[in-house]
């Protein structure tokens, strides 16, 4: 059976009025899913520091660390200019810094660390001449040169 012309025209409106609701419906489903997407979307230049720094991270090696052996504990500092006024110090004197300051341990724990009486790892470690000597090391504008001071203790021989 054949179908009359005006039969073949009225499925062909049919079929186009169904092909014209399909792309409409696409259209506004791409657009909703556009609209979603930039709602989610922070460009780069909106992100604080902080998450900044959440996207990236930068590889540390071992020898950008200056590496001081206390006890049995690598202690690494990152810092140059820290790293020379340690070395600067005597061997006690910068032990008990390391210790103290770095592996956060106590006048007691350092004492009994390095075979002597708690009150010798006060004096070395409050002792102001040294103090004095390493302010003379490091100059009056040591805040200013170490803006971006970094610390870092590994407590293993280890690098990890």
């Amino acid at each position: 059976m054949e179908l009359s012309s005006s039969d073949k025209e009225r499925i062909q409106h049919q079929y186009d009025a169904l092909a014209k609701k399909t792309l409409v419906g696409e259209a506004k489903s791409h657009r909703r899913t556009l609209a979603k997407r930039a709602a989610r979307e922070v460009t780069f230049s909106d992100l604080s520091e902080s998450e900044l720094a959440q996207l990236f991270t930068t590889d540390e090696y071992e020898s950008d660390y200056f590496r001081f052996q206390v006890s049995g504990f690598d202690v690494l500092v990152k810092n140059e200019l820290l790293a020379e006024a340690l070395n600067a110090l005597p061997e006690r004197k910068r032990d008990i810094i390391l210790l103290s300051y770095f592996l956060d341990m106590s006048d007691a724990e350092i004492g009994e660390l390095l075979n002597v009486v708690r009150t010798t790892v006060f004096r070395h470690r409050k002792r102001q001449p040294r103090l004095a000597h390493a302010r003379q090391f490091l100059g009056k504008s040591f805040v200013a040169r170490c803006s971006y001071l970094q610390l870092n203790f590994r407590g293993s021989s280890k690098f990890s």
